[in-house]
Order: C-alpha cells, then structure tokens, then sequence
C-alpha cells in the first residue's frame, strides 16, 4: 500500500536532515529532493509532486518551530497538513437525502466495480442500517450478473436482475421493485469496458438520464497508473462523477497514481477497497491517510474495524474469564478467530502507530506463526483446550502433531508461550482487582507470533 510505502522513506528522510533546532535552509532542501524521489517512486503524478514540494517548501521556510516540537516534528507536521490538502480536506460520505437513493457504479473492466458494489451494499447495510437493493445492469461481461447474484447471496442482501434485457429498462424497473419493497438504496452494477469506448458511454448517459442517481461512484484499480487520471477525467467529463473509489490499495503497488486524483480532477476519493474480503471497504480521510504515510498509524480506523466486526458478548465473556483467572486455550482460540474477522495481521499492525516500520518478511513471518498456531490449536479437542494440564501426556501430543502435520518444536513453543502468557493475564488480574494500576510487562504472547 502506499502508505507503507511511502511512510519509511518520508520519516527517515526528516529524521535524518532535521537533526538541528530551526529549519534550516539546507535541511529543507535536502528533505525536499528526498520527498520528492519518494513520491515520484510511488507514482505519484508529477504535477501533483511539484505543486506539494513547492507548498511544503515555502511553508518550512517561513515557518516558526512552535514550543514543544523539534525541527524534525515541525516537519512532519508542514508534510502532514499538506497531505491533507492534497488527498483532500473533507470527507465525502454517501448522501442518502433522496428515497430511495440511487447509487450509480462506473469503472473499466478489471477495476474490482461489481465485487465493490456488493461491498458498498454491506457498508450501508451494516454502519447506515439501510435496506440495499443490488441491481445488475452488465449484460456484456460473461458471467457479470451471476457474480453479482453470488455477492448477494453471500452477503444476503437481495439481487435485481433481468437477464440480457436493456440496462436502461432494467434499472428502470429496479427503481420500482424498490419503492414497493422499501429499499432505501438502490447500487446499480452498469457494464465496464476494457477501455473507454463511445458505446459505452452512450449507454451509461442513457442510464443516468433515465434514473437520475444521488450519487455516480467511479470504480480505480490502484494498481493502474498514471492512465488513471486520463480514465477518471474522462467519465467526469461525460457524468459528472460524484466520487471516486480506488481498489487494490492494499497490492505491492505503489497507489500514488490513484491518490492524485482530488488534486488534478477535484472529485472525492469516497472509498478505499484493502482486500478481497466484503469487510475491507473504508471510507476515506485524507487525515487518516496522511497519518499512514507518516507512519502514525490509523487507531481511529482500527477501533471501527474492530466494532464492525467483533462480537462484543464473545470478548466481555472472555475477559470475564480472564478476570476469573479461567484464560484457557479456547479462549485463545476464540480470539484469534475472532481478530482474522479484521483482516490480515499485516494489515491489522499497519494501522497501529510505529507498526509501518515493521518489515514485511517480519510481518510474513508473524502471520505464518498465528496460522501454525491455529492450525495446533484446531487439532485439539475442546476439553484438551479447555484442560491444558491434559496436554502433558505424551499421547495426546502425538495426536495433535500427527493430525495437525507441525512439529514437535512448533508444539513445544505454543505450550510454553501460553504459560507465560496465562502467567501475565492472571497477574493483571489479581492487580485490577486490588485496586491498583497494572504493571503489563512485555506481553510474552506477541513475541510468540513474531514481534519480539
């Protein structure tokens, strides 16, 4: 993502030139032509650098270090605030004033636009608690509309379709079902191409003039490039897009292209997509953004993450169970599936503050240990879980190794972390219910799956 990409190379290069007390004319110049490499690198549109270098310059160079920051924080915060007015300094949020609110999706073909639909569809259903219709107006694509139907089920959120029909009188239609249904929001699925064509951009105008959308969402790969822009100019150009959502932000590649496009065409970047996965859709703050690039993390975004997705009776009951001293390898067992529910861990470390520093390998590695450890855990029975003390007979832990395919060693690590850990649950514990603050020493349980 270029979040991670960008955060390392940012923070050292201001660390490393912003040594001295005051902003000094060669430290911003060297951290300037540092930056600038950087975001080139990440492909960040070439106007778009120059236009933030030369603002970041001229702010620095003017700038009084304010009490209680060092030179290198009061860069930070100059590259910050411009990050913002570059992504963007508002929050573009769906508008659901109209009932029912049609939303039109947009994009080329490969864009991720209907997997996106169904991800929009399960945001409002779940953070707005509307009732989404999910509407399938690409009748080209082979296999578009069972793919759409598959979404739906999945996320059992109902699919209007008619076949090969005419978009136009499909979408038609579906504005109908859905006022006598009360679907308050309408997500229409219209064809892509694998590029622009007249053809299909008669057809989407011939949409939006027949439906009149609250909303029309342009769906990016963030992995495209800089033809990007030349693709989003070109829609706003026809439909007077209302907002811009970029998938694939969580590849290898470097994103910058996709995060020019407020500056350069004045549309909102309304969503993020960071994974397959339904729940990884977000909107965007370009404060948030600018957090991850800096390497500050994104807590606010992790908290959201975690009330969407968290069974809140499931961890009271296992924190009460902590408190009681009743920490088993259930309960760990429990939570470990219940975080996967957020995403990677990767991705989950990221938005934690400091956390971008670490290096992917590291990261690999991390992820690798939770899935061993999973995978020993599953290979339990529940009173073994529950029992612990069980698993000192060698039998059983002959089982376990045979079912779960891991090796003695990778066993050995999991018992003896789990002890050091139930040891440290159960003092905290016995500390909170004396009264006094706890003393959390190093958390053993992390080293156990690679942060050591």
């Amino acid at each position: 993502m270029i979040g991670d990409f960008l955060a390392n190379r940012l923070k050292k290069s201001i660390e490393k030139n912003m040594k001295k007390s005051t902003l000094t004319t060669d430290a911003i110049t060297e951290t300037m032509r540092e930056i600038r490499l950087a975001l080139l690198e990440a492909d960040v549109n070439n106007e778009v650098v120059k236009d933030f270098i030369k603002a970041v310059e001229t702010k620095a160079r003017g700038e009084y270090i304010l009490d209680g920051l060092n030179a290198s924080q009061m860069m930070v915060k100059i590259v910050h605030e411009e990050l913002v007015n570059i992504f963007g300094k508002t929050v573009k949020e769906l508008s659901f004033t109209s009932k029912p609110t049609i939303v039109m999706m947009v994009g080329l073909q490969g864009s991720g636009k209907t997997t996106t639909t169904g991800k929009i569809a399960k945001l409002v259903e779940k953070k707005y608690h509307k009732k989404p219709l999910l509407v399938a107006c690409d009748i080209y694509r082979p296999a578009a509309i069972e793919q759409l139907k598959t979404i739906g089920k999945n996320l059992n959120i109902e699919v209007f379709e008619r076949g090969t029909q005419n978009p136009v009188t499909t979408a038609k239609k579906a504005i109908t079902y859905a006022k006598d249904n009360k679907n308050d929001v309408i997500l229409i699925d219209t064809a892509g191409r694998l590029h622009i064509d007249a053809e299909l951009m008669q057809e989407l105008k011939e949409i939006k003039n027949n439906i009149t959308p609250d909303e029309i969402l342009l769906v990016v790969d963030g992995m495209t490039g800089q033809d990007i822009i030349n693709v989003a100019t070109e829609f706003n150009q026809l439909l007077k897009l209302t907002g811009v959502v970029v998938t694939k932000l969580d590849g290898d590649a470097r994103g910058g292209a996709a995060l020019s496009i407020t500056h350069l065409t004045k549309l909102p970047i309304t969503f993020i997509g960071t994974g397959e996965v339904m729940s990884n859709l977000q909107i965007f703050y370009p404060d948030r953004m600018a957090d991850r690039i800096l390497g500050m993390g994104d807590v606010q975004t992790l908290v959201e993450k975690a009330k969407d997705v968290l069974d809140e009776r499931d961890i009271k009951k296992t924190i009460n169970r902590m408190m009681m001293g009743q920490f088993d390898l259930q309960d760990l067992l429990n939570q470990m599936r219940q975080i996967s529910k957020m995403g990677k861990m990767g991705g989950i470390m990221k938005l934690l503050p400091g956390m971008p520093k670490l290096s992917d390998e590291k990261i690999a590695d991390a992820e690798r240990k939770l899935k061993v450890t999973e995978v020993l855990l599953s290979s339990m029975t529940v009173k073994e879980r529950r029992e612990p003390r069980l698993l000192k007979h060698l039998s059983r832990k002959n089982r376990i190794l045979k079912g779960s395919g891991r090796t003695e060693k990778e066993y050995n690590e999991l018992i003896n972390q789990f002890e050091k850990t139930k040891k440290q649950v159960d003092e905290i514990a016995r500390q909170i219910k004396s009264g006094r603050m706890p003393n959390i020493p190093g958390m053993g349980g992390l080293s156990g799956v690679g942060f050591n």
